[in-house]
Formats: C-alpha cells, structure tokens, sequence
C-alpha cells in the first residue's frame, strides 16, 4: 500500500500546487459499504438511506481521524473490474477512488479549512481524477465528471 500511496501523492505534486514530496500517508482502511455510509452520516443518521447503504459514496477522507487522517474506501474487492487483477488494487478504478481521497488529504495539508466553500475541494478532486484516467489513456467511469465538478465548483 506504501508503494501505491508514494506513487499517488507524486501524482498529485506533479499535476497540482501541492507539496506532496513530505506529506505523511494517512491511515487507510477498507471497509464495508455499511461501515463508510455509517461513518458519513455520523451525527446525522437521520438522513441516511434507510437500507444502510450510500451507493454512490466509495470512500471518506477525515482529517482529524488519526495521526495523519483517515481514508475508509469500499475494499479493492468489491469495485468493479477486480476479478481481472491478480491484486485488486491494480485496479485503476479503484486507485482513483484512492486518488481523490489523497487529494482531500493535501487540500488539508494546505489548510482547505480556511476556504469559503469547502465544495471547491470536490470540484478539483473530480477534476484530478479525470485527469488521472485521461493520461493513462484509459476511459473514465463518470460519464458525468464535469457536471459533478460544475457543481460542487459553483458555490
């Protein structure tokens, strides 16, 4: 997982304003669809999907979650197209789930706490993200990016 968390965060330092070379890995763990859907709707269980489950939720970063933040992503298994790698995560669709929570993480290493819409911080980890799939000339999954990205840009 080192190898695979270096190789991201030079990503994002080659291909942004973040300082990467230094940053600390956050802790990530591979939970449950149940577990990550619990964990985002902490506090205010009353909007969670009644079945436990948010379907289009595949990871969280939490910045004051552990020394360094928390990333809690759906496990490498469970995202489609795993079967075809002998370690599910060679997955690319599962690395840029990775990559945009990495993103969070260097947005707060900056201090994104300070911006006056936190949403901007979507906006340019959907951006990432589909940079990530168009440099490796491979498709990417969210037909929909830009309008993803639109919306959470415009605060």
């Amino acid at each position: 997982m080192d190898a695979l968390l270096d190789a991201l965060l030079a990503w994002i330092g080659d291909n942004s304003t973040y300082d990467t070379a230094h940053l600390a890995h956050p802790t990530v763990v591979e939970v449950s669809a149940e577990d990550l859907t619990a964990r985002y709707y902490q506090g205010k269980a009353h909007k969670a999907p009644a079945d436990g489950v948010e379907d289009r939720l595949n990871a969280l970063y939490i910045a004051g979650d552990g020394a360094d933040g928390t990333i809690y992503i759906r496990p490498a298994t469970t995202i489609e197209g795993a079967k075809y790698f002998a370690d599910p995560h060679e997955n690319p669709l599962w690395a840029e789930i990775l990559l945009h929570e990495l993103v969070h993480h260097a947005q707060h290493a900056r201090g994104a706490e300070t911006w006056t819409c936190v949403a901007r911080g979507e906006a340019e980890a959907y951006r990432m993200g589909g940079l990530w799939f168009k440099q490796r000339h491979l498709p990417d999954p969210m037909s929909n990016r830009e309008i993803w990205r639109d919306l959470y840009d415009d605060c």
